[in-house]
């Protein structure tokens, strides 16, 4: 499935930006996905909360999505606590 795929890369650029900044938690991530990107939004958000789920460091937190004409899948914010 292309859309669990990239909810894995987008699971571990969380991760790696915890880590990076020392932080215990990834409290909130806001996701830009253009309705181009060939994305299918239900498939990637069930596949980020599963993930998010399975580790302790990004179990809970909020995601919010970003909606635009273009094509794409980006990481715009990322709250860490």
């Amino acid at each position: 499935m292309h859309e669990f795929s990239l909810a894995q890369g987008l699971h571990r650029q969380l991760l790696d930006l915890a880590r990076k900044h020392q932080a215990d938690k990834v409290t909130r991530a806001e996701i830009l996905i253009g309705s181009n990107a060939g994305v299918v939004e239900e498939s990637f958000l069930f596949g980020v909360d599963i993930l998010s789920r399975q580790d302790p460091r990004t179990e809970g937190m909020e995601v919010t999505i970003i909606r635009d004409d273009g094509q794409d899948l980006m990481l715009m914010k990322v709250d860490l606590a």
